[in-house]
């Protein structure tokens, strides 16, 4: 194991900063962690892999993520795949500037694996993992609006900030919350197919993570009550890759980060940064407000360190209450709070070791409560 971190993950995620991890069974991503980890989805329950890809050549950003989730009434528990493509329209000749695909899919059709990564939808959706210390993922979809063969080629190890998974209670419910990211950064070639053209994909930069949230099934503490809302994100300037999270909890926060050089994780630790939004922007369509910039900034002395991620366009946006009637609705929205997704491409300044660089990043604000 190539690195260390600083801040152990506790009960309802609180943080033992007097922890520094070492050992490689803790750190270490393994096969089956992403693997299918809930044998039996119940009401409340959330899994889901997530793939990026940005293509510098292109400034194409493309988003594919199999997600099993329940919708916001809890009636039911429903797997889907979600592809989002974002092309810029000075480079796309006449295509649309991007689309948003829902794909769903029942039970029956999905087979998959506890021990890796091998996900499958009869002839349409295939995922799977050569596992390893730099693993490869191979992902082709064939559905009406979008087709693709692509190959992610893990060049950093995986990461593992948040242990095993947090267990979280509140008085009798109970729930457990997990992060994984076994490709911090890839290799990406391939192809994609939308809008009856093929674009090809040589040495694009990939990304994967891989999320799950049960619920006990005794005494469910629903994800509105576990978690308030979270920030996620990455850049890449260059020879280093940053990645972030700050996840606020009912009772405490945890913010993650990430710094690699070229393939090697050289920074990790749970909450020795601060994540600020530093302005926001207004969505007139879902009428709400999403963050136009965050800052990032190391609170570590021996590791000075910040990162400003500067809005450039959105990427996808959701009304987490989508599909819930217009009067139940606007009441939610009225009396309790107004969930909302938004992700974002940005500019980025990474600010370490005296040096100042510029690239590209995404990030995404996830508002379930307040």
């Amino acid at each position: 194991m190539a690195y260390r971190h600083t801040g152990k993950v506790l009960v309802n995620g609180a943080i033992d900063m007097d922890q520094v991890i070492e050992n490689d069974d803790e750190l270490r991503v393994q096969a089956k962690d992403d693997g299918r980890q809930i044998k039996d989805y119940k009401k409340g329950d959330f899994e889901w892999w997530y793939f990026d890809v940005y293509d510098e050549k292109t400034g194409c950003f493309l988003k594919i993520v199999l997600h099993i989730g329940t919708d916001p009434l809890r009636t039911r528990v429903f797997p889907q795949l979600a592809i989002s493509v974002n092309m810029p329209q000075e480079s796309n000749r006449g295509a649309r500037p991007g689309i948003s695909v829902s794909y769903p899919f029942s039970f029956d059709q999905i087979e998959s694996d506890i021990g890796q990564c091998n996900i499958s939808v009869e002839n349409t959706i295939k995922i799977v993992a050569d596992p390893g210390y730099h693993p490869q993922y191979f992902i082709k979809v064939d559905i009406p609006e979008f087709r693709c063969g692509l190959k992610f080629e893990s060049e950093i190890e995986g990461w593992k900030p948040l242990g095993e998974k947090i267990e979280c209670q509140t008085g009798m419910k109970k729930g457990n919350f997990s992060w994984v990211i076994p490709v911090p950064r890839a290799r990406v070639d391939g192809y994609f197919n939308y809008d009856n053209k093929q674009y090809e994909l040589t040495g694009a930069i990939g990304y994967h993570d891989h999320n799950y949230i049960r619920v006990d099934r005794k005494n469910p503490l629903y994800l509105d009550n576990l978690v308030k809302k979270w920030y996620w994100g990455k850049c890449y300037a260059g020879n280093y890759t940053v990645i972030f999270m700050d996840t606020m909890f009912r009772t405490n926060s945890i913010l993650s980060l990430m710094v690699a050089e070229k393939g090697k994780i050289i920074y990790s630790s749970n909450n020795l940064i601060d994540c600020m939004v530093s302005s926001y922007g207004y969505d007139a369509i879902l009428k709400t407000p999403y963050p136009e910039s965050l800052f990032i900034k190391s609170v570590d002395s021996r590791f000075p360190f910040s990162a400003e991620l500067e809005f450039d366009k959105i990427l996808d946006s959701k009304d987490l209450l989508e599909g819930v009637g217009p009067v139940l609705k606007f009441l939610i929205k009225k009396l309790v709070a107004k969930p909302v997704y938004h992700g974002i491409l940005a500019r980025c300044r990474v600010e370490i070791e005296n040096t100042t660089l510029e690239g590209t990043g995404n990030f995404e604000s996830m508002i379930f409560s307040g």
